[in-house]
């Protein structure tokens, strides 16, 4: 390479690393400019999503950081402390320049109200929620009969009890593949046998579903409530199906 090349690549690396570091320094300058001027301060946090808390439960969460600067928000301890509170599943924070910062909330949907002094829910992941106004208002099954121990269920986490577990995923079954049944359930209960029972809304007409194979059974509730036609499953005063491949309907009377 010649003489004259060589110092053309010199003078064009010496330049292109002069620039670069221009770059960064009006940058760097720039940041501290702004700051300076407060154009980083915080100025609105949009939050969405939420459906059962209030916007004022999560503010005050957000609050107890005390943001000022966008900059210097630690987003992912911002969101560990929503995630803390039972009612969320996850959360998600977001810095938008120069001064906005965005919650978007994952809330748990109740299944079902479990029956004990306090209104507590659970949620299709066994996830037991504290009492809550909601309950009052959602159209959602009652869960009764179970151990009403409180030790059975702790708040933000899944609850010990075995049965329950058990009853949610007949509710969980219900809700994804039996939608107009599950919107129907007035009460799922255990009677003296330990056996599940659904009561509907309507009349009410009671569904013994016993012990064993319930999403079998769930199955065959569903072709029955489909052969059925122009009837309806709360025409029969009780359907049992305790019986193995059998279901023994009873009208009322």
């Amino acid at each position: 390479m010649s003489k004259k090349k060589k110092q053309k690549l010199s003078l064009r690396s010496i330049i292109g690393i002069g620039l670069s570091i221009l770059f960064i320094i009006t940058l760097i300058g720039a940041i501290k400019w702004a700051n300076y001027r407060q154009s980083f301060e915080v100025s609105n946090i949009a939050i969405s999503g939420n459906k059962i808390l209030e916007k004022s439960t999560y503010e005050a969460i957000v609050s107890a950081f005390e943001v000022t600067s966008i900059n210097r928000a630690d987003l992912r301890k911002m969101a560990q402390a929503i995630e803390e509170n039972p009612f969320v599943k996850a959360a998600q924070v977001s810095r938008h320049f120069p001064n906005k910062m965005t919650i978007n909330i994952v809330e748990r949907d109740p299944l079902a109200i479990i029956n004990l002094a306090d209104k507590l829910m659970i949620d299709g992941e066994g996830v037991v929620l504290p009492n809550h106004a909601y309950s009052n208002e959602a159209l959602i099954p009652i869960l009764s009969g179970f151990n009403p121990s409180t030790d059975l269920y702790p708040h933000g986490e899944q609850t010990f009890s075995v049965k329950v577990k058990e009853a949610v995923a007949i509710l969980k079954q219900l809700s994804n593949g039996y939608p107009e049944l599950y919107e129907n359930i007035s009460e799922l209960t255990l009677n003296n046998d330990e056996e599940y029972v659904i009561i509907l809304s309507d009349r009410p007409t009671r569904v013994v579903l016993g012990k064993d194979d319930i999403i079998t059974k769930l199955n065959i509730l569903k072709n029955f409530d489909t052969a059925l036609g122009q009837r309806q499953l709360t025409d029969f005063r009780l359907l049992d199906m305790r019986y193995k491949k059998q279901l023994v309907a009873r009208e009322w009377t």
